[in-house]
């Protein structure tokens, strides 16, 4: 193995001029950052619901075409949730923003190359390819989050940089219904759907080059092309057996579901491999009994994130008869709260821990409430004026409170993660709860198939939640209380 090159963190002087606040740009760009890679992930959603709702491509003849477009979304976050730890790991050795660069400039290509795609397997290994480049940065960001930010502060920094993914989810569900019905009046159905994927794609690099000047310092080159390297060939393997398992369960006629199962038992398969190769080094990060509680009870936050950021426009569709445009009014509430929940939770867990208010309870209160709404959109009946109203005012509310308890319970995370170790610890975090993301497009849309309707799915969704609230309240800390760790993990605080 190479040995370590120094990471890419901030300079200490510019961090200590406190009039400047430097880590404000970070928090500007990578805030960009995240807007763009969630648009490039969240647009396959509504490009998704546009063919079913218009019989168009390669969805148009398929039995189940709910559950069918699941699998596109969860073979997306197969690749994903692959590259996470070892993103993480390699992040800590040669720099997190190397990372951060590597991924947004991989993301930005491969959303280029999803839109010329014109079968179904090819537009399922293009968004697999996709999200093994996305996988390298959600550890990479937490950490220079972490790194750059005074830890008075660190849990609004933590929310506002994630308000990125909100502004990008809304921007991806209220945008693409209206380009693709305005830009199939020219190039017609059949075409139309590629197009989000091709003019996305350049606004990715561009903030891609502006990380690159504007973020830490200088990104060592070797190290750039050494972790580059190492990210390419691990996501060589990776592909390889995604695709394989795929491609087999097509042959063997295996609905969706079941296709979705088998890739999940392949990427366990590799995340086994994963750790036995890095439990020597990475042994604290995968033992501590609190950690692997926070990454469990993180599985139902990327369940419900990618429900609502991928049913949310067809959930809304079906039950207002809206239509989708109109629906997109109402299901990018969701994004739209959630911009404002990432920084609020942020102000509401440094407020708690200044009052001595376990974080666990913070987050497990948070969480509850998200789950009784989700399950009270199950008893709604929408069909009326002000049905819809009260649908759209509960999908408001859910978003705000979803992004507080998921900015509590992230913040949480990097106050447990073991010295030197933040980048493995939340690549950890997102692997496990990744498992949520790649079964939550298909499970959800095969049960609308089956029901008839989403009342199920939602079922489904708020006991899921009310697991994860409980869950972590067997978190404990020493004292109760989340450690101040304003000296670990390279902080230049």
């Amino acid at each position: 193995m190479d040995g370590p090159l120094p990471a890419n963190r901030l300079e200490p002087d510019l961090v200590k001029r406190k009039r400047s606040k430097p880590y404000h740009v970070v928090w500007l760009w990578l805030f960009m950052a995240w807007m763009m890679l969630y648009i490039d992930r969240s647009i396959t959603g509504p490009v998704v619901s546009w063919m079913i709702e218009n019989d168009v491509s390669f969805l148009a003849a398929a039995p189940l075409p709910h559950a069918l477009g699941g699998i596109i979304g969860s073979m997306f976050f197969a690749g994903y949730m692959l590259t996470q730890f070892p993103a993480g790991y390699l992040g800590d050795k040669y720099g997190n923003k190397v990372l951060i660069v590597i991924s947004l400039a991989w993301s930005g290509i491969t959303t280029f190359i999803s839109g010329l795609a014109r079968d179904l397997q090819g537009f399922v290994a293009f968004r697999i390819l996709t999200g093994l480049g996305e996988g390298a940065y959600y550890s990479n960001d937490r950490a220079v989050v972490f790194d750059a930010t005074p830890a008075e502060e660190r849990g609004l920094g933590m929310g506002i940089v994630f308000a990125g993914l909100a502004a990008g989810l809304t921007i991806a569900t209220l945008i693409t219904p209206w380009l693709l019905d305005s830009v199939s009046l020219s190039v017609g159905r059949e075409a139309a759907w590629s197009v989000p994927f091709l003019v996305f794609s350049l606004p990715t690099l561009l903030v891609c080059l502006a990380v690159w000047r504007f973020v830490g310092g200088k990104v060592d080159r070797t190290a750039l092309r050494k972790a580059g390297i190492r990210l390419l060939l691990i996501s060589a393997l990776f592909m390889v057996v995604l695709m394989a398992t795929y491609v087999l369960t097509v042959n063997l006629g295996l609905g969706s579901v079941f296709q979705a199962g088998a890739v999940l038992l392949a990427a366990v398969g590799l995340l086994v491999v994963i750790y036995l190769r890095l439990r020597m080094v990475s042994g604290k990060v995968l033992h501590d009994r609190r950690l692997l509680l926070m990454y469990v009870s993180a599985i139902p936050i990327l369940y419900t994130l990618w429900f609502f950021g991928f049913w949310a426009l067809l959930v809304v569709s079906e039950a207002t008869e809206l239509g989708l445009s109109g629906a997109a009014v109402y299901a990018a509430l969701f994004g739209v709260a959630s911009g404002i929940g990432y920084p609020a939770g942020g102000k509401i867990y440094d407020a708690a821990k200044r009052k001595n208010i376990a974080p666990r309870y913070v987050y497990s209160a948070l969480c509850l409430a998200v789950a009784t709404l989700v399950l009270m959109i199950a008893l709604l009946n929408a069909a009326s004026p002000e049905g819809v109203l009260l649908l759209g005012l509960l999908i408001f509310l859910i978003g705000v409170l979803f992004a507080a308890a998921q900015t509590a319970h992230m913040t949480f995370t990097s106050e447990l993660a073991p010295q030197g170790m933040a980048g493995q610890t939340f690549g950890m975090w997102n692997l496990v709860a990744e498992v949520g993301a790649v079964i939550s497009p298909v499970l959800s849309g095969a049960l609308r198939d089956l029901t008839g309707d989403w009342t199920a799915a939602i079922l489904l969704d708020g006991t899921l939640l009310a697991a994860s609230a409980v869950m972590v309240l067997f978190v404990r800390t020493q004292d109760g209380f989340a450690c101040d760790r304003s000296h670990l993990v390279g902080s230049k605080h």
